[in-house]
């Protein structure tokens, strides 16, 4: 006995038929079903699921982006010697503040990382 398969591919849903013949003819079914796929929505405001996937992914990107763009200036920094090598003495340096440094430099001299 021979048999015939039959598919139907649709968006959300696949269906299927195995049909024997008889002498090349068909004969009757001999198996069929339906498999129902969700459509990859959300149900009730029809969104795309792929949305917050890609809002999470491109805010990590942005945010690897950032981390590594500080890093790279902070090496730069280093480098040229504007800022010193050690991790602790970097630290410190960011405590300071700024506004505080302009106001002290007006009368005082400052050190070369300040």
């Amino acid at each position: 006995m021979d048999y015939i398969l039959g598919l139907d591919l649709g968006e959300t849903s696949l269906g299927w038929c195995i049909i024997e013949t008889k002498d090349g003819n068909p004969y009757r079914f001999e198996n069929f079903g339906v498999r129902i796929f969700s459509d990859g929505r959300e149900s009730k405001s029809k969104e795309p699921l792929s949305v917050a996937r890609r809002t999470a992914r491109g805010m990590r990107r942005r945010r690897d982006r950032y981390v590594m763009r500080r890093d790279t200036l902070m090496q730069k920094l280093i480098e040229y010697g504007f800022m010193p090598a050690d991790k602790k003495e970097r630290k410190a340096l960011e405590k300071l503040d700024p506004y505080e440094l302009r106001t002290r430099a007006l009368d005082e001299r400052l050190t070369s990382y300040e």
